[in-house]
């Protein structure tokens, strides 16, 4: 038998422990003789690995004593834990039904039975769930799971609205949720072209946290979409200010707005200021950069200025990037026993680069290539950090 097995006969041992320690001095066969049958025949289903009948026998018992309601929950959340979502649906629709159940009681089952159904898939059946709870105690708490439900549905008016109306608590922040929503909604018109209601949601982001990196990002996007590169670049040197660690979300449209605006004197200059940055080494910020230095100077020319960075601050992502550069330039005639050392080199450092995690969320530990401002592990903001070289091997 499974070890997870054996919590779910654990449970209502622990139940009927509890029930006979409750009553005193009163003995089991004090008891009426239908709670214990069905108590007992609940437990040996179990033993038999046989949970849909042990499910009718405890409901049985809840019926005969409705204090038992407390081993339905334990059991249906542990059948959701272990993935038997329609056992646990079950179970927790069964406390629903009930028509001599309290108040308390039933929103309480209302509420499981909605987490149930979230995590079957069911989203219309949890929302519904979740909507009956207003006025109860665990209003609060259903609100909060429609607006995950909001979040993963992307649809970010709601979750907008969703996000006011829930009070902030340690480890929930609302508006941190408002000021994403906006920006997600911002972008949204943005790719639509309709730049005036995107810079509306960029002020609402702003607004709702005034000193997030993302608006900032976004408004240097909206400007250079409507042909505005000055501004972009002048917006995107405040991130570099005050969020020098998300330059390399627009490290390439940066560049873009450089040419734009100074040509090859320009890029020069946007080069130079991120140069300086702790993050130019990172994989997007490299590439960008020595493919700009390469297109200006040559490919020598760009392998010289990342060899310099390199020699500073060595790299595996330097290191790959230097060894393509310098192989690519200085190729001229037939191959040779050398070329075939650099090629072999390369492709293992390649490998070995494109294993590589460049960031962690710091909550679940999910990890990838791509920075995502919503984990897709585990939903959070703003938890993916960059991870250095070292770390991100797998």
């Amino acid at each position: 038998m499974e070890f997870e097995y054996w919590w779910l006969l654990a449970i209502p041992l622990a139940f009927g422990l509890g029930w006979l320690a409750s009553r005193g001095e009163k003995r089991l066969d004090d008891q009426p003789a239908p709670l214990g049958n069905a108590y007992f025949r609940g437990v040996n289903l179990l033993l038999n690995e046989q949970s849909d009948k042990a499910i009718d026998a405890f409901v049985d018992v809840v019926r005969i004593e409705p204090e038992a309601s407390e081993l339905h929950f334990a059991l249906g959340s542990l059948f959701r834990r272990r993935g038997e979502t329609d056992r646990a649906i079950r179970v927790h629709q069964n406390l629903v039904d009930r028509a001599d159940l309290d108040g308390q009681t039933r929103a309480h089952a209302l509420y499981e039975l909605g987490l149930d159904f979230l995590k079957a898939g069911l989203v219309d059946r949890a929302e519904d769930s979740f909507n009956r709870l207003q006025g109860t105690e665990y209003a609060e708490a259903a609100s909060r799971q429609r607006l995950e439900i909001a979040q993963r549905s992307h649809d970010w008016e709601r979750v907008i609205e969703l996000a006011r109306a829930t009070p902030p608590e340690p480890g929930f922040d609302p508006a941190l949720i408002i000021a994403q929503a906006s920006c997600e909604l911002a972008m949204a018109a943005l790719r639509s072209k309709k730049f005036e209601q995107a810079h509306r949601f960029v002020q609402q982001a702003r607004e709702a946290r005034p000193n997030h990196p993302r608006p900032l990002i976004v408004e240097g996007e909206i400007a250079l979409a409507e042909g505005q590169p000055a501004a972009a670049i002048e917006v995107w040197s405040r991130l570099a200010d005050e969020h020098p660690e998300q330059v390399e979300r627009v490290v390439d449209h940066w560049l873009k707005a450089a040419d734009a605006v100074g040509g090859a004197d320009g890029v020069r200059l946007a080069i130079a200021r991120m140069q300086r940055l702790d993050v130019a080494q990172s994989p997007a910020m490299l590439r960008a950069m020595s493919e700009a230095v390469a297109r200006l100077d040559g490919k020598p020319a760009a392998a010289q200025w990342v060899r310099q960075l390199v020699t500073e601050h060595p790299t595996l992502n330097g290191l790959e990037v230097l060894l393509s550069l310098s192989r690519s330039g200085n190729r001229t005639g037939a191959t040779t026993v050398e070329d075939l050392d650099e090629d072999a080199l390369a492709a293992s450092l390649r490998k070995l680069t494109q294993r590589m995690s460049h960031y962690g969320c710091r909550i679940c530990g999910f990890r990838g290539q791509q920075y995502y401002w919503q984990c897709p592990g585990c939903g959070s903001w703003d938890s993916y950090q960059s991870r250095s070289s070292e770390e991100s091997v797998s």
